[in-house]
């Protein structure tokens, strides 16, 4: 337990962590299980077996999986533009590879603001910013909140402009009672080991439109790209679906412990669910906030817990439209809740690496913090940090 700030390890403290605790959910199914599903002895065809109950699990006609989400959004954009060169709608807060996956599509990333509750596309921002050139809109679904979709689909369809969605972080989230999967013309989501449903690596696209999955197989099939899903992460997969449900159930443990042993911070708030009765979420990411009263800035915060073997980043900052992964042309633009919520969010250790005891130190830390900090930021300045 640190108890002053000569303990900081930015101070040349002992860290926190001996080792680092990540940010990803990293679970690991049963040894045994993927091992009977690589081996081939339950299923034959893991892949095909994979997306029949991933289908079901969604709730939509089609799955279709691929060797990882960059390719099955690239693909989408693509065939939605039909062969034009235009530009597809998408958040500036969100991963950096999405405007590059738009460039390898043949399109313009348009950047647009997003909700500050949500963190997803406005959508009066979106029907503004639709003019003849653009191909798609790609909405970002959140795992806290996955924003507002019949309000994006709206201005979608009043604009006759096709609408998937990267679902990525919202796998076992729902919208009006309803599991996402089937909402737009598509879904994304992904299976790398950092993320909610375990493959190793992996992506897959849900849909019910049967077109749609014809040409998405065929452009990412041999005669294609050949970007499928090897068969062998489809086993690891299939082995780690059957413990979603325990997977999630942990998230929210952690989360509420998060929740609950930093609700007295001045200045410092763990993000809340939308806290819909009916809505299930999956608690995948923990972002906490940083306020007014808090005596450091986000950065400092981020750089005191990384000190402490806390491997963590600033929430998507910078946004896209100022980062060195935004594509020329695409960056002049005003996004004024994009740009403050980059300023003032940073991702907490999540995932099955992280214990409760864990979260228990990593809240005793914000509070010495807390305490102290008018001392930290003292010395910090002194030392030009």
């Amino acid at each position: 337990m640190k108890k002053n700030v000569d303990d900081l390890g930015l101070f040349g403290g002992i860290p926190l962590f001996s080792t680092p605790r990540p940010i990803g959910q990293l679970a690991v199914p049963d040894i045994d299980r993927f091992l009977t599903f690589a081996n081939g002895t339950a299923i034959p065809d893991a892949i095909r077996e994979l997306e029949c109950r991933l289908a079901a699990y969604h709730g939509v006609d089609h799955c279709i999986a691929m060797a990882n989400a960059g390719f099955a959004i690239m693909l989408l954009m693509r065939h939605f533009a039909a062969g034009r060169a235009g530009n597809v709608i998408m958040p500036s807060f969100t991963f950096r590879g999405l405007p590059h996956f738009g460039v390898w599509a043949g399109q313009t990333p348009r950047f647009c603001d997003v909700d500050r509750t949500s963190h997803g596309l406005d959508p009066a921002r979106v029907a503004a910013a639709i003019d003849a050139h653009t191909t798609s809109i790609l909405a970002v679904c959140n795992a806290h909140h996955p924003g507002d979709i019949d309000g994006l689909c709206t201005v979608a369809r009043d604009a006759g402009i096709p609408i998937f969605f990267d679902s990525v972080y919202a796998l076992g989230c729902t919208h009006r009672g309803r599991l996402l999967g089937a909402f737009g013309q598509a879904e994304v989501y992904s299976l790398h080991a950092t993320k909610l449903l375990n493959g190793f690596e992996g992506g897959y696209v849900t849909t019910s439109d049967a077109a749609l999955a014809r040409a998405l197989r065929h452009a990412a099939g041999p005669a294609g790209l050949d970007v499928g899903l090897d068969p062998l992460h489809a086993a690891m997969a299939l082995a780690s679906l059957d413990d979603l449900d325990q997977v999630i159930a942990r998230n929210e443990e952690r989360y509420r412990t998060y929740r609950r042993l930093t609700a007295d911070l001045a200045g410092f708030d763990v993000v809340e669910r939308h806290d819909e009765p009916r809505e299930r979420y999956n608690h995948l990411l923990v972002v906490g906030r940083i306020g007014a009263d808090w005596p450091l800035d986000r950065d400092r915060t981020v750089a005191l817990l990384r000190a402490e073997g806390a491997n963590i980043h600033p929430y998507y900052s910078p946004p896209l439209h100022r980062s060195v992964h935004c594509p020329p042309g695409c960056g002049d633009v005003e996004l004024p809740v994009t740009d403050h919520l980059a300023s003032c969010l940073l991702q907490l250790p999540s995932g099955d690496l992280v214990s409760d005891g864990d979260v228990e130190d990593l809240a005793a830390l914000l509070h010495l913090i807390a305490a102290h900090g008018d001392e930290i930021a003292a010395r910090l300045d002194e030392a030009g940090r």
